[in-house]
């Protein structure tokens, strides 16, 4: 049974404020660009006859028909359950080994975790950040795609972990708080690297580091902080030497906008020789 959507009038009642200045970003650009308005929509990923699959949760894309074209934020329920797991027992092994097996099965929590009848369980940064994607999109950023269906995760992963720079520059300048997205993300790797030992294959290495890089650049000091450092230098040397060379790979370019982030990437997949084919994709058109 379909849930329904929420309009970008509860939405924005859902966030208490904190997302209407990038809304009113989202609307100037567009309208700049297309000459029109795109109403930003949310509903339940369930819901959808087409959904990102491949260990990807919420997503948004743009809807067109005849009466109109609407930025959809398809929220999964996975999102709810997991965040109420975390409240509950905090980042264990035990949460990520139950969520990682309820995504390989891609099994819904159940109608109790529909998000649009939950409005107050929303999870505001996974809303802001998926209105903040499209906002670069419009702005210039390509995503790079691969050609090999079978590297589809490669190809999400990297998309994110790249663009996390860009996505806070406009965080900051909808003045929206970012620091519980940072404090999340410290701490899901924090506790991830710390249940497993350093990757034997180069990939792997070059992909924990590149989120290393954002973590320790993004993150403000605490004491998961520093003990994530500690954890880094005493296990991890390897994808910290990898950190250092994606350092200065970074200071190639200014990578909050779109032809520095552009390339960033390209020389990323170049230098470690990331696997699959792959080519730059204007998601706009």
């Amino acid at each position: 049974m379909k849930s329904g959507i929420m309009s970008e009038n509860q939405l924005k009642s859902a966030a208490g404020g904190k997302l209407d200045k990038l809304i009113d970003i989202w609307h100037g650009d567009v309208n700049d660009r297309c000459s029109k308005r795109v109403d930003i929509v949310l509903g339940n990923r369930r819901d959808n006859s087409s959904p990102v699959r491949g260990g990807i949760l919420t997503s948004a894309v743009i809807e067109m028909n005849d009466e109109n074209t609407r930025l959809m934020i398809w929220y999964d329920p996975l999102e709810l359950y997991y965040e109420a797991r975390i409240s509950e027992i905090g980042y264990s092994s035990l949460v990520i080994d139950e969520i990682t097996e309820m995504l390989k099965e891609d099994r819904d929590p159940g109608a109790e975790w529909d998000p649009v009848s939950n409005p107050d369980k929303l999870d505001i940064g996974t809303i802001a950040g998926q209105i903040g994607r499209w906002l670069m999109r419009f702005r210039g950023y390509k995503k790079l795609g691969n050609e090999n269906k079978n590297f589809f995760e490669l190809e999400s992963y990297l998309n994110h972990e790249c663009g996390i720079p860009a996505l806070y520059s406009i965080f900051d300048e909808a003045g929206f708080d970012r620091s519980g997205i940072e404090q999340k993300r410290l701490l899901e790797v924090y506790e991830g690297l710390r249940n497993m030992e350093e990757p034997s294959r180069r990939v792997d290495r070059a992909l924990n580091a590149l989120r290393v890089s954002n973590i320790l650049e993004f993150s403000p000091d605490s004491e998961e902080k520093r003990g994530l450092e500690e954890l880094l230098n005493t296990r991890f040397g390897k994808i910290m030497k990898i950190n250092k060379d994606i350092g200065e790979l970074k200071n190639s370019g200014d990578l909050t906008k779109a032809e520095g982030l552009n390339s960033f990437m390209r020389k990323l997949v170049l230098k470690y020789r990331l696997p699959g084919s792959w080519v730059s994709v204007d998601e706009t058109v």
